[in-house]
């Protein structure tokens, strides 16, 4: 009896080792890098070592999942017992305190964000996370409800909840432009205050000017965006495609050879690294959504079309790798800011008489609709197109209650 305590203590230890070591692993490339014998080697130990304590590799994943999650709890209870302690009954507080809850996940806590992240993108692919994974969120969600329980609606936890999904990975990505942090805090306030302002001009000048200072880095000669030949950019299709349909882990030479129809040795001259696969994939899915959400006049429209799940996943897919690959910082930057542009079209071509949505009520409402279309996948890993029905929630309840 009196060495139990001891052990437990040493399996502690080791677990929240490993732990870091994992999520330091899938940070660095992915769910794929994460694998037992990398894992054993970063830890100074061995494979056989790893599975006699933990179990195969599914059973690890769920046991880091488990660990990672109640890491998570931990740092939004804290959160919980602040909210409690200001006796949060003020939207605009609410709002102001979801964004410093964000900008802490992709600060001191982006790491284990950036874990969580990329669960949420690889559970298609990899449907056995996703028991694990959805208990993970359902803590997350049940934060969202106790810290806005203050307020009178509730509902707003569930919006907060779904859009803190979709910024924690743009967060990762361009959290450090001011720019960003400026219109993440304008689409919470609407979230929170109301959709339908009965002034909302201020905001929206606000969203207008750092919306292009957002565009900007686009321009930037220090931000390059990608540049890709007239060979590459035709197999970078395929690349996108099998991004889109089974995730950036399926990506490589052998899988895109056999989609495009060509020699392995022939991709591999123009791709040498997988990495560069990678790139070209991301690159042109960024090139299709700002064509989907912005088109050029007179360009031709791109040769396959996403819904609003493959939308939302592309979108996905570029903030993570925009994370390890500074090339398409500013395309993730890009995606962001035009968030809502073809929404709000759509919300006030269905009310003919009147157009109470402005571009910024849309993008808060789009941006909510995507991070549920996220955590839709962890219940059910190939959904049909929700086509955003959270928004069309939102839109229902902000007309009730003009």
């Amino acid at each position: 009896m009196s060495r139990r305590p001891a052990v437990t203590a040493r399996l502690d230890t080791d677990l929240e080792a490993t732990l870091y070591a994992a999520m330091t692993l899938v940070a660095a490339d992915g769910l794929k890098g994460l694998s037992l014998r990398p894992l054993a080697d970063r830890l100074g130990s061995t494979v056989s070592t790893l599975t006699h304590r933990f179990g195969l590799k599914d059973e690890l994943l769920a046991i880091l999942i488990g660990a990672a999650a109640a890491q998570d709890g931990a740092f939004f209870d804290r959160w919980l017992a602040r909210i409690r302690a200001l006796d949060v009954s003020d939207a605009a507080l609410m709002a102001e305190l979801a964004d410093a809850i964000l900008t802490d996940m992709a600060g001191p806590e982006a790491l284990r964000t950036r874990f969580y992240c990329e669960l949420l993108q690889g559970v298609v692919a990899r449907p056995e996370i996703a028991s694990a994974l959805a208990a993970w969120s359902a803590r997350r969600q049940d934060f969202w409800r106790a810290a806005s329980a203050g307020l009178a609606d509730p509902e707003l936890g569930e919006w907060l909840h779904a859009f803190s999904t979709i910024e924690a990975a743009y967060g990762l990505a361009v959290g450090d432009v001011a720019a960003y942090r400026w219109l993440r805090r304008l689409s919470l306030r609407r979230l929170c205050c109301g959709l339908i302002p009965s002034d909302g001009a201020a905001e929206l000048w606000q969203f207008h000017v750092f919306r292009a200072a957002l565009g900007d880095m686009l321009d930037d000669p220090g931000r390059p965006a990608p540049a890709l030949t007239e060979w590459q950019a035709k197999a970078a299709g395929h690349i996108s495609a099998l991004i889109i349909a089974e995730g950036a882990d399926a990506v490589t030479h052998r899988a895109i050879a056999a989609r495009a129809g060509l020699a392995n040795s022939t991709l591999a001259y123009h791709f040498p690294r997988q990495e560069d696969l990678l790139r070209a994939g991301l690159s042109d899915i960024a090139t299709r959504i700002r064509g989907i959400i912005a088109p050029t006049p007179g360009e031709a429209p791109p040769d396959f079309e996403l819904t609003s799940v493959e939308l939302a996943r592309a979108t996905f897919a570029v903030s993570l790798a925009a994370v390890r690959m500074p090339g398409l910082m500013a395309f993730s930057a890009d995606l962001r800011r035009r968030r809502g542009e073809n929404y709000v079209v759509y919300l006030n071509s269905q009310l003919p008489d009147e157009a109470p949505f402005d571009v910024l009520s849309a993008q808060a409402m789009s941006l909510t609709g995507q991070g549920q279309v996220m955590l839709d996948a962890i219940l059910d890993p190939s959904p049909d197109d929700p086509a955003f029905r959270l928004a069309e929630r939102l839109k229902a309840r902000a007309l009730a209650r003009r």
